[in-house]
């Protein structure tokens, strides 16, 4: 046996030993780790690219696309831009866009979709402009009960939200034959929401109208107006999209009503402008009577309105222009538009400004340059105070051309209402001061469009653009 002094310096050294080793591993390990981390990694195509790029999104950017890709007309990559921000951070903002991305695609299961959910978001369930798109999205759909209720429910809360008013007179007016169109395609094409319930009794289903005159084919419809329902449909003697408008019954039934205004619309097919949606042409189907035109898929300014609030002077005058070179080239062929308004205004981009709707209008007697009416014709916020009598002449049009220029740039009608007090408000001359903001001579052009006096209005259309130039 070794001594103990010995014993103990060799436990000592042993122990040293081992603690020596075990430190040399520790830095060993250590050093080999450091290794494989600073190793270059996999490429970066092997990461899955999907899931950065939507965590790395910034919601301001991805809307900011989107809005691009509306505006470039492609419609069916905005719904795919926007899920980079997921759905429960969506704001007014996003839903809006994507309705109406919707509404271009005619998707309206996704609209549906999406409008439930975002009724049941408290921070989106009392959005009026959700609300009024989704409307639109239900009348062209062919669910017009919906429509009017969903446009009756803005006007109780806001008693003059956007043109909600006009669209809820006309689903009302809209003729039996016309409602059971509607009702007829709602329920063949399960768009919307069916009108069954269990308390509900089964009932015979309307014919859908599929074919008009042999020649146009229907593809569904475009929403409805005070003089009609307006349809999609196929020309298949010219291979084109058409907007076809069925008139009133009144019209088409009254056979001197018919006569006036199928030699009316030969005139009007000749209103071929670059700044007016073509009428192509009347064509009579059975006891009815259909206008052919050309089919615009872009918005109104009325829709535009809802969406922005009001827009820049900047943005107005080009439009203005458009409008006023419009007129200018209408009233030049003795035709009077008598409905003037952001609704049938279509404005997409590009300065694609194009006047709609002039299936109202008519041809004016050039020694008495002037309309006498038995009924009034016309949107009556709108209107100049002397159509409210019955009489319309070219100037009438430029007091509509002045509300609705007062309309785009401040985001509301200059006159309140009701209706039974338009007339004594535009003599009056009753509305509310322009902001000083804008610059002078656009205020100069709508306050003297709005005058009682005709002839203290500008002289025309071509007096409009030449101050709009100015």
């Amino acid at each position: 046996m070794l001594p103990k002094e010995i014993e103990s310096v060799v436990y000592i050294l042993l122990m040293t030993l081992i603690a020596t080793l075990a430190i040399f591993i520790y830095f060993l390990k250590n050093s080999v780790n450091n290794k494989k981390r600073n190793r270059p990694g996999p490429p970066p195509a092997s990461v899955p690219e999907q899931a950065p790029a939507v965590e790395a999104a910034q919601p301001a950017d991805v809307l900011a696309r989107a809005k691009t890709l509306f505006s470039d007309g492609s419609f069916g990559e905005v719904p795919e831009e926007l899920k980079k921000i997921p759905r429960a951070r969506w704001s007014e903002a996003e839903c809006s866009l994507a309705l109406r991305a919707s509404l271009r695609r005619r998707d309206f299961p996704y609209a549906r979709e999406l409008f439930e959910w975002a009724e049941s978001r408290a921070w989106l369930r009392d959005s009026a402009l959700l609300q009024y798109l989704f409307a639109i999205t239900c009348e062209r759909a062919g669910n017009a009960k919906r429509a009017a209720a969903l446009y009756d429910k803005l006007l109780r809360i806001n008693g003059s939200y956007q043109d909600c008013e006009a669209r809820l007179r006309s689903l009302r007016r809209l003729p039996a034959e016309d409602a059971r169109t509607m009702s007829a395609y709602f329920k063949t094409t399960g768009r919307g929401r069916p009108e069954e319930g269990p308390d509900r009794q089964p009932r015979k289903a309307a014919p859908v109208l599929k074919e008009v005159a042999g020649r146009f084919t229907i593809l569904g419809l475009l929403g409805v107006g005070g003089s009609g329902v307006v349809f999609l449909a196929k020309d298949k003697s010219r291979g084109r999209l058409v907007a076809l408008k069925r008139m009133s019954q009144e019209i088409a039934r009254d056979p001197e009503d018919r006569a006036l205004f199928l030699a009316e619309a030969k005139t009007l097919s000749e209103l071929r402008h670059p700044r007016i949606v073509e009428f192509y042409e009347a064509v009579e189907s059975g006891e009815d009577v259909y206008l052919v035109l050309e089919y615009i898929d872009w918005e109104t300014l009325q829709t535009v309105l809802a969406l922005r609030g009001r827009l820049t002077p900047g943005e107005v005058v080009p439009i203005l222009k458009a409008v006023a070179e419009a007129l200018a080239f209408a009233h030049e062929k003795k035709v009077i538009h008598r409905d003037l308004k952001p609704g049938n205004i279509v404005s997409g981009p590009k300065n694609f400004v194009k006047v709609m709707d002039f299936g109202i209008a008519r041809h004016f007697d050039q020694d008495a340059a002037a309309i006498q009416e038995v009924d009034v014709v016309g949107t009556p916020a709108y209107m100049a105070p002397e159509q409210h009598a019955g009489v319309t002449t070219p100037l009438s049009d430029i007091y509509s051309f002045g509300v609705t220029a007062y309309t785009l740039v401040t985001g509301r009608l200059p006159f309140a209402g009701p209706s039974s007090l338009y007339y004594s408000q535009k003599m009056e001359r009753d509305y509310p001061k322009l902001p000083d903001e804008l610059p002078a001579g656009l205020r100069e052009l709508i306050d003297r469009c709005l005058m009682f006096d005709p002839g203290k209005r500008p002289a025309g259309a071509a007096a409009l653009l030449r101050m709009l130039s100015q």
